[in-house]
């Protein structure tokens, strides 16, 4: 066996600690039913805890019906919070069953917190929330 060889097992090995092509500390999260300025405090709560691929300073643009970002629990978060928001968002949570709670607790920590669908499977959770704001 030459050394390229032993490249490729490892890759191997790392392709199944991942989730449907996600980290297992990554949780897809897609808010919509909601205005632009109630994503935006949702995003900024969670960014407040957790690195996104959403920037803090991007806006959610008003002709969207939904916004989608990837938060990594890996991090110790500090908890957000409490955050009042004009309306309900609904929140769409998918991945890993122990990110997906991290990411379930600090959405607890700033809004009220409504579960309205799961679906469980081996490796993966989706999870439907309402949020409604708290008094800050």
């Amino acid at each position: 066996m030459n050394d390229n060889d032993n490249d490729n097992d490892n890759d191997n090995d790392n392709d199944n600690d991942l989730v449907h092509g996600y980290a297992p500390t990554a949780v897809g999260v897609v808010l919509s039913d909601c205005a632009p300025e109630d994503a935006a405090r949702v995003f900024a709560a969670l960014g407040a805890a957790h690195p996104m691929d959403r920037s803090a300073r991007e806006t959610p643009r008003g002709d969207a019906t939904a916004w989608p970002a990837t938060v990594d629990v890996a991090p110790e978060a500090a908890r957000p919070a409490p955050t009042a928001l004009s309306g309900t968002v609904t929140a769409d949570l998918q991945g890993g069953h122990a990110a997906l709670d991290q990411v379930r607790t600090t959405l607890e920590a700033a809004f009220h917190v409504q579960e309205s669908g799961s679906v469980a499977g081996d490796q993966e959770h989706a999870l439907r929330l309402r949020l409604s704001g708290q008094a800050p």
